[in-house]
């Protein structure tokens, strides 16, 4: 069998380019704050999710919930096409090792004492900075920044604080990549949704005999594995082993031993694109879909209503039967608008709302409480229902049924 061309390049670079623009996005996306808004965060005081312009009120929790499932089968399905290679180039725990590697090489030729308190003071810097940014997530910067200088944090957002850049400092300090190799569960549903044809870094088996057994590929693996020895479960398929391979043999002006390979080319025809695949495809496309269908659907306004607290009920002596009501406005749009009220006719009645109901302003994605009386005469029997509308540019943007009591 003619054996296959040695290969050239590095992907190093690459790798690097892919964390440096992940990391970036991470960090700077609580910064970015389209309308005054942060463009993702959870706010836990008013259950509300910042959603790329949009706040998510409890109740519409399964639009996110779609979202989450839609990230599950994404990352099973990036997972079989491609291996491990978030592990290699988008896992934070990955770029966390990389920059304690980079300090521990920079400060290598340090005396004893001062490399201990560089490294040591570099961990804690990346342990406060990963720390801050996941509460990001949950209390604005500016926000954050604000009660941090006060001492204002509060117990929960401190205490998440503290927890999480003591976990990140132990994991720079003493774990790194052992967790990689040993308990990360991402590494354990590799084995399930692999297939034959999923993208792996192979030792080439026709060019063996080239092997000039200087053991670079094994030195430059994070997870010190011989990629000699096969395909193996710790790989995070980084191509560290393939650049050091290539830089071995460029001396030698001809390419390394080791490629990325879409499985063995055998005759059972291995290839990326499977019923697996295909099946899993599907499942993300139909849910992809159901967003889409979600968010085009989603309502420009809610409105809400109950009885007012007192329940009371008055009989006028024209006839006309009073009912007191509160109503709950909420404008999901990310623009100001003028909502008003109104009652739909109902036949053989005079309808009609008496309060604040015209003209009510509201921001973009605000809420607001409106109290009104609806009166109606004659008097209806006990159980008669009212549709109250909301009306904003001369259109029923929501509408909710008004029960009418007697007594």
């Amino acid at each position: 069998m003619k054996a296959a061309p040695l290969k050239k390049g590095r992907v190093g670079p690459w790798r690097r380019g892919v964390q440096w623009f992940a990391t970036l996005l991470i960090l700077s996306i609580p910064f970015i704050r389209p309308g005054g808004e942060s463009l993702l965060r959870l706010d836990a005081g008013t259950r509300t999710l910042l959603f790329f312009g949009a706040k998510l009120r409890i109740e519409e929790f399964y639009l996110f919930l779609i979202v989450v499932l839609i990230l599950v089968f994404a990352f099973l399905f990036v997972t079989m096409l491609f291996g491990r290679v978030w592990c290699g180039w988008l896992c934070p725990q990955t770029t966390l090792g990389d920059l304690a590697d980079w300090i521990d090489s920079r400060t290598s030729t340090l005396p004893a004492l001062p490399r201990g308190v560089v490294r040591q003071l570099w961990h804690l810097a990346l342990s406060a900075l990963v720390a801050a940014n996941l509460v990001w997530y949950f209390i604005a910067p500016p926000e954050f920044f604000a009660r941090l200088g006060s001492g204002s944090l509060g117990a929960v957002a401190g205490i998440s604080f503290a927890v999480t850049a003591l976990v990140v400092y132990l994991d720079l300090a003493f774990v790194r990549r052992r967790f990689c190799k040993t308990v990360c569960p991402y590494g354990r549903i590799q084995l399930m949704t692999m297939e034959r044809g999923t993208l792996t870094l192979e030792f080439d088996p026709e060019l063996r005999e080239a092997c000039l057994r200087c053991g670079a590929c094994v030195r430059a693996c994070p997870t010190g594995i011989d990629i000699r020895e096969g395909l193996q479960i710790e790989c995070i398929n980084c191509g560290r082993c393939l650049d050091a391979c290539r830089d071995v043999f460029a001396k030698r002006s001809s390419g390394g031993l080791i490629h990325y390979t879409f499985g063995p080319a055998g005759a059972d025809g291995s290839r990326p694109v499977n019923k697996k695949a295909l099946l899993l495809g599907g499942v993300l496309l139909f849910l992809v879909g159901l967003l889409v269908v979600g968010v085009t659907t989603r309502k420009e306004a809610t409105l809400k209503v109950q009885r007012a607290e007192s329940g009371e009920v008055k009989r006028l002596p024209d006839g006309s039967l009073v009912n007191f009501y509160s109503a709950f406005l909420e404008n999901r749009g990310g623009e100001a608008r003028s909502f008003s009220l109104e009652a739909a006719p109902l036949a053989g009645y005079r309808v009609e709302l008496v309060g604040p109901v015209r003209g009510l302003e509201l921001a973009g994605n605000a809420n607001r409480k409106i109290g009104f009386a609806l009166k109606l005469k004659p008097e209806p029997p006990q159980g008669t229902l009212v549709e109250l509308r909301l009306v904003s540019g001369g259109k029923v943007v929501a509408s909710s049924p008004l029960p009418v009591a007697a007594q």
